[in-house]
């Protein structure tokens, strides 16, 4: 009697147990803005990657040890074409079927990934081939083919994992047209609908037509959004998700930064928005955690966090598979293509007309056919001494990318511009073996970004450095070739894209050009990239002489040997990064 009721018991316990819900758990991993870093090599800083495709194989390797391959997702959220040299080497040398960068993200299992705007700008045939080649599936709801006004790929894909449906839907920022010049969308036959309004009309159709369990949004645009101050429309993430319900949870890309922030959306839900960043340092992890059901994913929860890359050990296994690429790519982007005379330091561009930032006025000058030029040094830290220059060598030479732009710009605030930079960046010196530059407490490095220091070519001018802003400390003596330099007059400048996206300190502050007045400006947008221009550049000319313009100088004249001297000293003892740190480009979660 006993054993039949032990049998009956279990056979109950049994049956409760078969009807218990099964908990679920699915992770989703994505990159945004991965340019050129998916390989062990960094191709854009020329230097051994941080974090990037090797360590996140790693990281999904791990995570699909702990959670069961099934259960993981890998997804990218655009721009992984964007990046010189990577993209240059893609369109013109290596013209393989399946691009390198497909290679590279079929190897890490992307199944989902949207376009980004850095993707559009390496142009059709490119970005065709790439996608014809990637295993994954390109999402996005508002780029469109002109003609018809129908997107031009799926606006969203549905990936079901585990039981657990997944839509994910695509989105590029509506700022396209800041990259892509106009006749080069004509060209493509695209055109970039409201973002809002498409999240809105392809949520409802995922709703009626996949009822899936899961709504994440993969928006190629920043976590920002449309206010009274600022009615940009470049980076709304935040303005979609308070104003479409329905989605669980959004990566967002684009603009750079590494964020996290949770926003309310219209129906009350609270919905996180996380930003990993550029290039593979960091990704968003989406755990999706729940009990299958009749009626699909029950008491579901959406956990997001950023993990960091940086620390990582590489897959070896996945950076041994691209090898035969990488090093093919390697000796391609090092093969010589000019060959040039004369030293330019980049150093020098710290104490007037230099060798260093006048090449990329010259070539400023020659591809947009502009009045006056305005560039910076990007780094202090490199120079040429002569003889052949490769790929590589233009890359270390101008270490950013970016189009070059022609915006219209008053002679008056050209003058602002330029003293208010000159006025930032330099100390008054008042004896000959005063000290010039800006130093942090400490004197380890330079408490002024490079980037902030611009010279103008086609203008002739004087900077006194005994003398104040307002005691004529900027002298402008005329434009280069003899004509009066009128601050009435509008001039068409040639800037590098930078100084357009942010409108930095000199434009904003010193010329008062706010970012929504700037758009209003640009009278043109290179198809190419800056550093393709100078690789254009030198190979039209083949031995390139490296020799300042000599249109402006610091003054008093007599005092400079002396400054300069004092100052190389002290630069050879400090730290000066040649780039930004990118993993720090945080934005606080309650900015």
């Amino acid at each position: 009697m006993k054993r039949i009721y032990l049998w009956m018991m279990m056979g109950i316990a049994m049956l409760f147990a078969s009807c218990a819900p099964e908990k679920v758990k699915v992770s989703v991993v994505a990159t945004s803005d991965m340019e050129s870093a998916l390989f062990a090599y960094d191709y854009k800083f020329l230097t051994e990657a941080r974090g990037g495709g090797a360590a996140i194989s790693s990281y999904l390797n791990d995570l699909k040890k702990e959670c069961g391959e099934q259960n993981v997702i890998y997804v990218d959220n655009g721009d992984a074409l964007a990046g010189w040299p990577l993209n240059y080497y893609m369109k013109s040398i290596d013209k393989s079927e399946t691009t390198i960068v497909a290679e590279a993200m079929n190897r890490l299992g992307c199944e989902v990934y949207s376009i980004g705007e850095g993707d559009l700008s390496t142009g059709s045939e490119l970005l065709q081939r790439h996608v014809k080649s990637m295993k994954g599936a390109a999402v996005c709801a508002n780029l469109l083919d002109a003609k018809s006004g129908k997107p031009l790929y799926k606006p969203y894909a549905v990936v079901e994992r585990n039981g657990v449906k997944i839509a994910f839907l695509g989105l590029i920022t509506e700022g396209v047209d800041k990259y892509i010049s106009a006749s080069m969308m004509e060209s493509m036959g695209i055109k970039i609908a409201d973002a809002e309004s498409a999240a809105r009309e392809w949520i409802e159709v995922i709703k009626k037509n996949e009822n899936p369990d899961i709504v994440i949004g993969l928006f190629h645009t920043g976590a920002s959004s449309v206010t009274k101050r600022n009615n940009l429309r470049e980076n709304i993430g935040q303005t979609i998700v308070r104003n479409v319900a329905g989605f669980d949870a959004v990566v967002c890309g684009h603009d750079g930064l590494r964020r996290e922030r949770e926003v309310e959306s219209i129906d009350g839900k609270k919905v996180v928005l996380a930003s990993p960043g550029r290039r593979g340092m960091y990704a968003v992890e989406i755990n999706i955690i729940g009990e299958r059901g009749k009626n699909g994913l029950e008491n579901k929860s959406v956990d997001v966090d950023i993990k960091s890359m940086l620390t990582r050990e590489a897959d070896k296994e996945y950076s041994a598979a691209l090898r035969p690429r990488t090093a093919e790519m390697g000796k391609a982007l090092a093969t010589p293509v000019a060959a040039v005379k004369g030293e330019a330091k980049a150093v020098d561009a710290l104490f007037g007309s230099s060798a260093y930032v006048d090449l990329v006025h010259k070539m400023q000058l020659k591809y947009s056919g502009a009045d006056l030029s305005v560039a910076h040094p990007y780094t202090i830290e490199t120079g040429f001494a002569g003889g052949n220059i490769s790929i590589n060598d233009i890359r270390r030479f101008f270490p950013a990318g970016g189009k070059l732009y022609t915006v219209k710009m008053k002679g008056s605030e050209i003058k602002e511009m330029l003293l208010y930079s000159l006025t930032h960046y330099y100390k008054n010196v008042y004896k000959k073996d005063g000290s010039l530059l800006k130093y942090d407490r400490e004197g380890k490095r330079l408490s002024e970004n490079t980037k902030d220091l611009e010279s103008v070519a086609g203008l002739r001018y004087n900077v006194h450095l005994n003398k104040k802003k307002d005691e004529g400390k900027l002298q402008i003596l005329g434009l280069s070739n003899g004509i009066p330099f009128d601050l009435d007059k509008e001039y068409t400048v040639a800037v590098p894209e930078d100084m357009v996206m942010t409108v930095n300190l000199a434009l904003s502050l010193g010329a008062k050009v706010k970012s929504h007045d700037m758009q209003q400006r640009i009278a043109s947008i290179s198809d190419k990239e800056i550093p393709e221009l100078l690789l254009d550049y030198l190979k039209e000319n083949k031995v390139v002489e490296m020799k300042a313009l000599g249109n402006w100088s610091l003054q008093p004249a007599a005092w400079m040997k002396t400054i300069k001297e004092n100052e190389m000293n002290k630069l050879a003892n400090i730290y000066f990064p040649q780039s930004l740190i990118e993993e720090d480009m945080v934005e606080d979660v309650n900015k």
